[in-house]
């Protein structure tokens, strides 16, 4: 990724004199940002812009070059490419729409350009993108005129969205927010977020990761990469609807739907997923801040009511307001002019007017070592005090600027003082109190996370190699019959209720004494997935009469059913997972039976686990409680429990023509746990 940001000759490619002409764009850009290696333009008429040569093919360049970008017609590109290729051009950028973006018809011209990458070697950023920026040696080849508004910083930025990324150097520059560098990825043809994600991780002049995406192409490389970061990343992930979706074939793959999956994957990964671009400027103010190492917040607010908010955000993301220390409250307390204001945690100075004893306040708050950090919130109006509230915000710069505790500053004046004051401040102003309070929950969420990563050797004994069928192209997923299910978990260790298949009722009531009574009668349909509902089971068999009765019901649905041993009452849990699209197997647990329709509430982890990750997956279910043990109960097998979902989360890694699981119910008792229904759909016999 080097040469695409650090590139020393650039060829601009498809420019002509021509005042609409967007290549033109692109090479004013590189003067606006002050690029300092060599440009060179280039197009099919010739003629020269700007007192630079217009070369008609990059072939007719005296010079070696670095990065080439080009925006010319769909159709055209392939043979740009090949002349650049044939120029020693590694790197490109193609900047041009028209590819798979406007349907299944220009796929093959897609497939024509991965051709030639391949054959010589090329990597190429889009097509359909905005290009690159770097703001420190003013590379910046977008085809939209940009303002160098937003000073060169630590925050990078890629974008799948052109249009959007313009936007995010918007925001960043009315912010007065430095970046460094920016990627528009477009239909990411070759090179894709992951890539790009993981330069910047190894980028030295990057400190903070901002992305927008529509589609993950490379889930798993990117948690990998974010898992090993020490830079705060930042997703703004969309495209969340499912309209067009697969219709769901089971519980593993409704309750894992594929935003689900995302989710549970970026946090699994350490990545701070957020909504909005609002959402998005203020992480990036909260990672520009010292961090917030613990979790003890001063709140000291110029306004009452603003102070409620703050405390009450504080409150939402279980901060502590420790209560500040007597000599410093009543210091605030002889500034006051009418001590009519309570001066506790948050500390209103709604009637103390004597600057400089704000400045001795947050001073002596950032050093007392009962404090991580502090949310200021400062309002004022131009003609009352205004010149004095000036030079205090200058001098509170300053004193932010070389804190070593994050002090988060909530401004609210008219929109002239708002600009006046970004001009000259570096310090992130927040816009309401609950962004300044929640940012600082993000700083200390990232200090303290704990990733823990993909694990990449099994913890028990079991060779998949027999296992592994490959699936003939084309091929739809079918139902695994439940014997071969039931093989395949106790070759993963993985207990299930003691079963037999029948296929007649003779056969049924020998099974039903070899298991011993009571038991339980259910089709062995594979396409059945709500048994109670369509009647096709039949419990608590105490005799032979009882299995001939259930038998003679059931064989109208299927002559062969399975006949199990009852299991005694327990707490019900589900574990299941499926393979999905971009981040591979992805393991389901929450509530079993009814609940876990009833509620949906699961929690979800990609594949496989660790037992730690598993204990951690369980900790976040809704009902985990029931696990321990309630009103003198006694506690059920977690252990049991764990070792289920990890040896389900290997079978998922291992097998992956293994397409879904549903392990519902999954009996709990206090000395062990047992599977007692069980169906999987995959792609080839098992």
């Amino acid at each position: 990724m080097e040469k695409f940001f650090n590139a020393r000759s650039i060829a601009v490619i498809g420019v002509s004199e021509a005042a609409d002409n967007l290549g033109r764009i692109m090479a004013l850009n590189l003067m606006a940002f002050g690029y300092t290696g060599l440009v060179h333009l280039v197009g099919s008429q010739g003629g020269v812009l700007l007192g630079h040569r217009i070369y008609m093919s990059v072939s007719e360049i005296p010079h070696d070059i670095d990065l080439a970008t080009v925006l010319v017609p769909a159709s055209a590109v392939p043979e740009v490419l090949l002349d650049c290729a044939r120029k020693g051009i590694r790197r490109i950028v193609v900047q041009s729409g028209g590819f798979g973006e406007l349907g299944e018809e220009r796929k093959g011209l897609e497939e024509d350009i991965r051709r030639i990458l391949d054959e010589y070697g090329i990597r190429l950023i889009g097509p359909n993108c905005l290009g690159v920026i770097n703001r420190q040696n003013g590379l910046a080849v977008p085809f939209l005129p940009l303002e160098p508004e937003a000073p060169a910083g630590v925050v990078s930025i890629v974008t799948q969205s052109g249009g959007v990324g313009a936007q995010i150097l918007n925001d960043l520059g009315a912010e007065g927010i430095g970046f460094g560098k920016f990627a528009s990825i477009g239909n990411k043809l070759d090179v894709n977020e992951a890539d790009i994600l993981d330069y910047f991780v190894r980028d030295g002049e990057t400190g903070i990761i901002y992305c927008y995406l529509e589609g993950i192409a490379a889930g798993r490389r990117l948690m990998e990469i974010a898992a090993a970061s020490s830079k705060p990343i930042i997703l703004h992930k969309a495209n969340t609807s499912r309209w067009g979706g697969v219709i769901a074939r089971s519980h593993s793959t409704s309750l894992a739907a594929d935003d689900a999956v995302v989710d549970a994957a970026l946090r699994q990964c350490g990545v701070f997923r957020v909504k909005s671009r609002h959402d998005a400027m203020s992480a990036v103010k909260a990672f520009l801040l010292p961090p917030m190492r613990g979790n003890r917040l001063a709140v000291i607010s110029r306004s009452g009511g603003h102070a409620v908010m703050a405390a009450d955000a504080a409150g939402f993301h279980g901060f502590d307001l420790p209560p500040f220390p007597e000599g410093r409250i009543a210091c605030m307390r002889s500034e006051s002019r009418a001590g009519v204001v309570c001066m506790q945690n948050p500390m209103d100075l709604g009637d103390v007017y004597y600057l400089p004893a704000y400045l001795t306040l947050l001073q002596e708050t950032l050093n007392a070592p009962e404090t991580d950090g502090i949310v200021f919130i400062f309002n004022y109006q131009r003609g009352f005090f205004g010149e004095d509230c000036r030079r205090f915000l200058i001098e509170l710069d300053r004193l932010a600027a070389t804190a070593q505790k994050p002090l988060a500053i909530c401004l609210f004046a008219n929109e002239a003082e708002y600009r006046w004051v970004r001009k000259r401040a570096r310090m992130p102003i927040f816009h309401d109190p609950a962004s300044a309070v929640e940012a600082l929950a993000l700083s200390r969420d990232f200090y303290r996370r704990k990733i823990l990563p993909l694990p990449s050797v099994r913890p028990f004994a079991v060779d998949p190699a027999p296992l592994i069928r490959k699936a003939p192209k084309g091929e739809a997923p079918r139902s695994v019959p439940p014997e071969e299910l039931a093989s395949l978990a106790a070759s993963y260790g993985i207990p299930l209720v003691g079963w037999e298949r029948a296929g007649s009722e003779d056969e049924a009531v020998a099974a039903a004494g070899r298991i011993g009574f009571p038991v339980v009668l259910k089709t062995a349909r594979e396409d059945v997935i709500h048994k109670s509902e369509a009647g096709a089971v039949f419990l608590d068999l105490h005799d032979e009469s009882a299995v001939r009765r259930a038998y003679v019901a059931l064989r109208e649905l299927s002559p062969s059913v399975l006949v199990q041993l009852m299991a005694p009452e327990g707490v019900e849990w589900f574990v299941g997972g499926r393979q999905d699209a971009h981040f591979g197997p992805v393991l389901v647990s929450g509530l079993g039976g009814i609940y876990v329709e009833a509620f949906g509430r699961v929690s979800l982890r990609v594949c496989p686990l660790s037992e730690a990750e598993a204990r951690s997956m369980l900790d976040e279910c809704f009902g985990s409680a029931l696990l321990s043990g309630l009103r003198g109960r006694p506690p059920l097998d977690r252990d049991g429990l764990v070792r289920i979902m990890t040896r389900l989360s290997w079978l998922l890694s291992d097998l992956r023509n293994i397409g879904e699981v549903d392990f519902n119910p999954v009996r709990v008792y206090p000395e062990r746990c047992l599977v007692v229904d069980w169906r999987a759909t995959a792609d080839v016999e098992i």
